[in-house]
């Protein structure tokens, strides 16, 4: 298991932290509750990843699971229901929020924001299966 980056967030963490009580008297009241929060929940969420990542390489059941959640097939069909999900909210976004700023007099710039904003997605996803087809 690689460490490495654990150990870099927890020390950066326990630097947020030790800066921040080193300097209590200096800092402005919210400048050492940014610091002392940001680095307490670096150093107890990178402690907390690294025991949960020894657990489950120690225990076969889970690393059995980790296996079939990331094979290739699994992966395809979760990315084709993610696909499939967008598209869906796409249209709804796109349908509903102009029926709604028609009929509730919204400003029409909120019109404009929706089209624009699925038109954005509609010209990703046509960028993105270019890209990926001259990638396969």
């Amino acid at each position: 298991m690689k460490k490495r980056w654990y150990l870099l967030m927890m020390a950066a963490g326990l630097l947020l932290c030790a800066v921040s009580i080193r300097f209590f008297q200096q800092l402005p009241r919210p400048v050492f509750a940014l610091m002392a929060a940001g680095g307490s929940v670096l150093v107890g969420g990178t402690l907390g990843s690294l025991l949960c990542r020894g657990i489950q390489i120690h225990d076969p059941v889970l690393v059995q699971a980790d296996k079939a959640q990331h094979d290739e097939r699994n992966t395809m069909i979760c990315e084709k229901a993610a696909a499939r999900a967008a598209r869906i909210m796409q249209g709804t976004v796109l349908y509903f929020g102009m029926a709604y700023a028609r009929f509730l007099d919204l400003p029409a710039w909120i019109t404009w924001a929706l089209l624009a904003l699925c038109l954005a997605w509609g010209l990703l996803e046509w960028g993105f299966t270019l890209w990926y087809r001259h990638r396969m």
